[in-house]
């Protein structure tokens, strides 16, 4: 930035230097600046324009006088610039000599209600009306020595099933602090790239590694929102880059991915060995297209994803009544119970996930997909493939789009064209920022029903609007319908609601 700086400062008093030696010259051939058309000029003819006492000689002499003070004040103006150049290194050295630190954090308060048929209620039990804070989060984040950076983040509204059953047959939830990103990144290693070791996300699918501060909905899709914990947040080990285009990225990472997060811990609890709960991942994008002449404004993007996982044992001793393994998930709200579930895979031994996605944006309008499907080895039983999928599209009605990070392959934070405000201006009347408003409509579902197991099947459709007060600020309402089928002795169950949040990052 600095240096921006003493370049234009440069070239202004280059320009200025010119200027005078311009008008020094013109003094010194004699020629007097152009009156006017009606007020020419016309010197008397006695006057002697050799002599010391004559205009062009004044104006020569003014002229010396005027470089002089120029050369002067310049000076004076290098002196200074270099007092600011000076202080610059020092306060980078300064900052150089211990890490940065910045904080972070972000607050999100949902309400819901709901509305259910007899047979969402008999498979699901009663989904109650409520208000929540989704999340409310603080952290630090920052860099080190310019090739190291960190982030620890702690979520003080998280919530964990304790395995109990409410008077309702709802699950029982206890409020706890639970870590969140907490990981340590080297940078710039010569063939590895980067290295981050500490618990973050997986490498695995876009919408789940995209924060929920940027993605369009309230919830993510029914396969996006860590279903079965696949590419959810787990202590591991990672290797990631992009070529010199950024038109490409790639990661690889082993993780424990049956962790706690209270703290973070292998194996998951006492139940468990320590054999298994493992799994590695691996993720690649490509750009095929980017709009450089807009700054992103359109673009296509595509991914492939892949991720091995050894289930863990339990551990000798415990009763195979304990569950070891099992896939469930809720419509798109948070606050509503589960309407899908496997039901304890006790000789469940491995899986294997694989999961495409794709995002193409052109200017307002975006389209967005990714489908998964899991194998998942069983020994004592047929292996089951269950899968899912989502695809989704959004407008914004004030003309933003969707920013990409290219570095990471993953959608980034929406800058309004200009921000919500209202004040009163000097002539009395009222001025408004109307900020930026999308629309956006997401189709999803998942698949538990295969080779003897009836997990059921559900399809969610959600409609969204999003009013974006500020890049920090915004409000979202949803509306999903959800319907549940293939839970063997259940009928068709549907659940409608409506839910809103208020959120703000920093």
């Amino acid at each position: 930035m600095y240096e921006r700086i003493f370049q234009r400062l440069a070239w202004v008093l280059a320009i200025v230097a010119a200027c005078g030696a311009t008008h020094a010259a013109r003094g010194q051939d004699g020629a007097a600046p152009q009156a006017p058309n009606d007020f020419a000029y016309s010197a008397p003819a006695d006057v002697n324009r050799t002599s010391p006492t004559t205009p062009n000689q004044m104006v020569s002499d003014n002229t010396n006088a005027d470089n002089a003070n120029l050369a002067a004040r310049v000076a004076d103006l290098e002196k200074a610039l270099k007092k600011v150049e000076d202080k610059a290194k020092a306060d980078k050295a300064k900052a150089d000599a211990a890490p940065s630190v910045k904080v972070i954090g972000r607050l999100q308060y949902d309400c819901a209600a709901f509305s259910q048929n007899k047979a969402s209620l008999d498979a699901a039990k009663d989904m109650k009306d409520g208000t929540e804070f989704r999340r409310a989060r603080i952290g630090v984040m920052g860099d080190a020595f310019q090739v190291v950076d960190y982030k620890i983040e702690m979520d003080f509204a998280s919530q964990s099933a304790t395995g109990g059953t409410s008077t309702t047959g709802g699950p029982v939830y206890l409020q706890q602090t639970l870590f969140k990103d907490v990981y340590i990144t080297v940078k710039e290693l010569p063939i590895a790239g980067n290295v981050r070791v500490g618990k973050f996300y997986e490498c695995f699918g876009l919408e789940t590694q995209t924060s929920d501060n940027y993605v369009t909905f309230m919830e993510r899709s029914l396969i996006g929102g860590g279903v079965g914990k696949i590419g959810d947040r787990k202590p591991g080990v990672m290797l990631f880059d992009w070529n010199e285009a950024e038109t490409m990225t790639w990661a690889a990472g082993a993780f424990a991915w049956q962790a706690g997060e209270n703290p973070p811990t292998f194996p998951l609890n006492t139940q468990y060995d320590d054999a298994g709960g493992t799994s590695f991942d691996t993720r690649v994008t490509w750009l095929p297209w980017y709009d450089e002449a807009t700054n992103g404004a359109g673009y296509v993007h595509l991914g492939i994803n892949y991720s091995y996982r050894d289930i863990a044992e339990l551990d000798p001793g415990v009763a195979a009544t304990v569950t070891r393994y099992s896939i469930s998930q809720l419509p798109e709200a948070h606050l509503a119970n589960a309407v899908v579930n496997t039901g304890n895979l006790n000789d469940a031994n491995r899986m294997n996930v694989f999961s495409p996605e794709f995002v193409w944006t052109d200017g307002p309008f975006s389209i967005q997909s990714e489908y998964m499907w899991f194998v998942i080895q069983r020994s004592a039983h047929d292996n089951p493939t269950f899968d899912g999928g989502y695809v989704q599209a959004s407008y914004f009605l004030t003309g933003e789009h969707r920013p990409y990070i290219r570095r990471e392959g993953l959608i980034g934070r929406v800058i309004p064209f200009e921000n919500f405000f209202r004040v009163r201006t000097e002539d009395g009347c009222v001025a408004t920022g109307k900020g930026a408003w999308e629309v956006g409509y997401r189709a999803s579902y998942l698949n538990l029903t295969n080779s003897g197991v009836t997990g059921g099947r559900v399809v969610d459709h959600t409609l969204g609007l999003t009013w974006y007060l500020n890049p920090y600020t915004k409000v979202l309402f949803n509306y999903v319908h959800s319907e549940t089928t293939d839970r063997g002795i259940y009928d068709r169950g549907i659940v409608d609601l409506v839910e809103t949040r208020a959120m703000i990052n920093f």
